[in-house]
């Protein structure tokens, strides 16, 4: 494959549907572990007879799983801006030494 020619860009509504997407799974992996939680803990308390005890352990728990995928959306959206910005500069410096 030649090295000056460059693959193609992808169209800005690809671009765009892949961004929604990306956003429509994170709203999903906050929510579920939470409302999850709740609902579980609600379902062992109404069994054992307890009041709340594990409805807000796993409301707990539930955030921290939330968190948890947060983090990891951050950081793979951190190393996918990385790989831009270095396939950029990595352009840039060929360009500039043809």
């Amino acid at each position: 494959m030649d090295p000056d020619k460059k693959a193609p860009k992808k169209p800005w509504a690809a671009m765009l549907w892949a961004e929604s997407l990306r956003a429509l799974s994170l709203g999903w992996d906050l929510a579920i572990p939470i409302f999850g939680g709740v609902l579980l803990g609600q379902f062992i308390d109404q069994k054992i007879g307890t009041d709340y005890i594990f409805t807000v352990g796993l409301l707990f728990f539930g955030i921290s799983v939330s968190y948890y995928n947060l983090w990891k959306f951050v950081q793979k959206m951190k190393r996918i801006d990385d790989k831009k910005k270095k396939d950029e500069q990595k352009d840039k410096t060929q360009k500039d030494q043809s």
